[in-house]
């Protein structure tokens, strides 16, 4: 594949997928998209110049890279071997790169497939907003084999700076382990923002005293909008998803004591704000969501409940 440009074929147009497919075109990649959803893939089309194909064997027909960023395991594997699936047109040498988040065992699943059919596969999931994929500038964690990852390097760099993390299913193992820090993290800063608030510092203020100290990071940066004007801020990563990553980061520990994990205890949280409608909102709506709740608190409850407003749970 070297002394061209590569052919790349990118299959899951999401939020995510989409910015990473104009990466990739702003960077000179010829590419072909598909998507479930026809729509999706028609409009990235008239934004980006690229190619729409009809099925996922059709994208991957002529590409010497295919990138899949689909919601979980089950829809990489499928995408994989269903019915006019990648693996159905791929030839013998191509090299499948899934950016998707689905674990260390669908990642191993998906290694499998694609070694019977002769493919090649790195799983590769990506870390950082739609801003920042937009600007090619996400975190890639890449697992498999190095000479393989080099072959593709030009085309991973369009996307942002690549780490070599393991063997096969490494890259997936990271991004639980990233996605569940993030999501912890998220979870705690949404709970301080509103206790903030009762003592009179708004939102904005303590983003102020944050960007000041040491805590500072990029994640702060580019999600203040989320969490201080949600009312203007579109939705890059919804609630339902991160509830999705935070089960798979408590799937992955599951000898951990559950009354010592903090990733459990974020999933609970987020399991109760998704039963109270919030999934299709920003994951920055768990601010929203703890207000709400303490909103319902009695003021004389003994403090130290489960979840505010709620009977703690039996296990």
């Amino acid at each position: 594949m070297t002394g061209r440009q590569l052919r790349v074929a990118f299959c899951g147009i999401g939020r995510m997928g989409a910015e990473m497919v104009a990466a990739l075109t702003d960077r000179g990649f010829p590419v072909t998209v598909w998507n479930r959803t026809a729509e999706r893939a028609i409009t990235i089309a008239e934004r980006t110049g690229v190619q729409v194909a009809s099925s996922p064997a059709m994208a991957t027909k002529n590409a010497d890279v295919v990138f899949t960023m689909l919601t979980d395991g089950k829809a990489v594997l499928s995408t994989l071997t269903g019915q006019d699936g990648i693996l159905t047109a791929a030839r013998a040498g191509t090299i499948v790169v899934d950016c998707s988040t689905i674990g260390a065992c669908a990642a191993g699943a998906a290694a499998a497939l694609c070694a019977a059919a002769h493919v090649r596969f790195l799983d590769c999931p990506v870390s950082g907003s739609t801003a920042v994929a937009r600007e090619g500038n996400l975190g890639l964690m890449a697992g498999g084999d190095l000479t393989v990852i080099d072959e593709v390097r030009p085309v991973l760099e369009a996307l942002g700076t690549v780490v070599h993390v393991g063997p096969a299913g490494a890259g997936a193992a990271a991004k639980v382990a990233v996605n569940a820090l993030l999501h912890t993290f998220s979870t705690t800063l949404a709970e301080c923002l509103v206790t903030a608030r009762k003592a009179g510092v708004s939102a904005d203020a303590l983003f102020d005293v944050l960007a000041a100290g040491v805590l500072w990071n990029r994640f702060l940066d580019y999600k203040r909008p989320a969490f201080t004007d949600p009312a203007h801020t579109g939705v890059a990563f919804d609630l339902a998803t991160a509830t999705k990553d935070l089960r798979l980061a408590v799937a992955t520990s599951d000898d951990t004591d559950p009354a010592k994990s903090v990733v459990r205890r974020a999933l609970e949280l987020h399991q109760h704000a998704l039963h109270d409608g919030y999934g299709d909102r920003d994951m920055a709506a768990m601010a929203a969501w703890f207000q709400a709740t303490a909103d319902q608190v009695d003021p004389s409850a003994a403090a130290g409940d489960a979840v505010p407003g709620r009977e703690p749970e039996r296990t």
